[in-house]
């Protein structure tokens, strides 16, 4: 009996309202069994009303759950060949949906910036922005986590001869591998170990994480930094640090950079690109944009649905209504960006005065109102002379530097003959060096 009156109440709490929260203590007051004990009746009284209030708590999770899920069903249904590949893996497509929006498989802490595209109209698009400038090189084609195989299909329609497919999944890889089968020599399945190929900079600290990322890549052929691109990145990415790691790639020549140059078309978020792109303040102005816009050529290609990509992102609020726009741009869009290493990098400067200059500019970015020539004076005494010679008055900060003009002040400071003999390089060493991130370069 108490069972079909639990049954009975959780059926009317769908349709309450928060007006008419009063009701549910009538609902339970009445359909309680009055032969009770008057204590046993309000300990069953309390424990129903603590399951509608988990009832009533957990109804708007199910319907952006379903929501989310009925989106999905859609895009495959709408895909008659995915559709039809996804069924001989496994005939109830509800379960491969359910693998779409599992927690455990996309929501992962590690995982949470892994992207995967379900739209095919979507895919069409993305191809539609980058095969132009894509098709002119296509020595070695990367699809970072291509999922079910939606966007590689397209990039095959629109020329592409060889897809190399890096996904970590297994629980898609039985889908990628029948899309292989049916396009034969075209597409080559690797097992990625890593979450994502854009991983986290931290793990170039131990050398044989270092061997093992630049194992997923022993195929591509090494050229020169000044030739053509030796790798062409197709994926989507959601994490507020991916160009960091793409400029620790850079700088230490690793991972993506060690066989030489490669070009990026990535999907991000317009955060993720404001944050590198545009410099609205000294609060804005970092070590990251000063680096990004000397060592990359970069474009903004255009933009996608987010919608098309899974996991969904959260609708957040802010006080500011230019926060409130940036967030209401990253709920709705992705921006496809193509990102180049510029290929007279080394005619700036060497790769280990790469290296020497990112800990320069990392010092003093950090805060960006320090003063040129009383911060130089601490590490070379007496260089005030030389740079109020070079235009720099008292009172120039590093924040009023463009980045160009930071690198010509490092290239001045480098050329003093007292350099070699300065503070700067034995804080320079125990920082650098702490990590042997010389030995990178040998």
């Amino acid at each position: 009996m108490l069972y079909t009156q639990k049954l009975f109440i959780c059926n009317i709490t769908s349709w309450l309202s928060r007006r008419t929260r009063h009701i549910i203590n009538v609902y339970c007051s009445t359909l309680t069994n009055g032969n009770l004990p008057k204590q046993q009746k309000e300990n069953i009284d309390i424990r129903e009303m603590e399951e509608l209030i988990e009832i009533k708590t957990e109804l708007p999770k199910m319907k952006k759950k379903n929501k989310a899920m009925e989106y999905i069903e859609k895009s495959i249904s709408c895909d008659e060949e995915i559709l039809d590949i996804i069924k001989k893996v496994n005939p109830d497509t509800s379960d491969i949906i359910q693998l779409l929006t599992d927690k455990n498989i996309l929501l992962e802490k590690a995982q949470i910036t892994k992207l995967l595209l379900i739209d095919k109209d979507t895919a069409a698009k993305y191809v539609s922005l980058i095969k132009n400038d894509l098709l002119k090189n296509t020595c070695y084609i990367a699809e970072l986590n291509p999922g079910f195989g939606i966007l590689t299909r397209e990039l095959l329609k629109a020329g592409v001869p060889l897809i190399h497919l890096y996904e970590n999944n297994l629980k898609l890889h039985d889908i990628l591998k029948i899309i292989c089968t049916k396009y034969p020599g075209k597409l080559k399945l690797i097992f990625n170990k890593y979450y994502t190929l854009f991983g986290n900079k931290k793990t170039f600290y131990i050398k044989n994480d270092i061997k093992k990322y630049q194992d997923n890549f022993q195929e591509i052929k090494s050229k020169n930094w000044e030739d053509e691109t030796c790798m062409q990145i197709i994926g989507a990415c959601d994490d507020i640090n991916i160009f960091s790691f793409i400029i620790h790639n850079t700088i230490f020549r690793i991972g993506f950079m060690f066989y030489g140059r490669p070009v990026f078309y990535i999907a991000v978020s317009p955060s993720v690109w404001h944050n590198y792109n545009i410099c609205n303040n000294l609060l804005t102005y970092t070590y990251t944009k000063v680096m990004f816009k000397l060592m990359f050529n970069f474009e903004l290609l255009g933009t996608l649905n987010r919608k098309a990509f899974i996991p969904w992102p959260q609708k957040k609020q802010y006080k500011r209504n230019t926060s409130n726009l940036l967030a209401k741009q990253n709920y709705e869009q992705l921006y496809v960006i193509k990102l180049e290493p510029k290929a007279d990098i080394y005619t700036q400067l060497s790769p280990k005065d790469w290296i020497t200059f990112s800990y320069f500019v990392r010092h003093f970015m950090h805060t960006r109102r320090t003063r040129v020539i009383p911060a130089l004076e601490k590490w070379v005494p007496d260089c005030g002379i030389k740079l109020i010679a070079k235009d720099y008055t008292i009172y120039t900060q590093f924040g009023d530097l463009t980045p160009t003009q930071i690198l010509e002040l490092f290239k001045e400071f480098k050329s003093w003959s007292d350099y070699k003999y300065s503070h700067f390089i034995d804080s320079m060493n125990n920082s650098v060096g702490a990590h042997n991130e010389f030995e990178f370069l040998k």
